[in-house]
């Protein structure tokens, strides 16, 4: 049983990148707070456009567990 990973990409491009990486050490905690809540608040965001958004279905058959 062998099982092929396609690469299935969102269906439109979002209107703003959610940087995930985690800021430098540097920061104060006032701004990693903040940073957080800016991630937060773009991944909100982005979510509400369903069209930006890849289909479950893909997900499952992307990841081997298609029906």
């Amino acid at each position: 049983m062998g099982y092929s990973i396609v690469m299935v990409g969102p269906r439109s491009k979002p209107s703003e990148e959610i940087d995930f990486a985690p800021p430098s050490a540097d920061l104060s905690p006032a701004e990693y707070e903040a940073w957080k809540i800016e991630k937060v608040t773009k991944a909100l965001k982005q979510c509400e456009d369903r069209d930006a958004m890849i289909p479950a279905a893909d997900v499952w058959e992307r990841f081997g567990f298609e029906r």
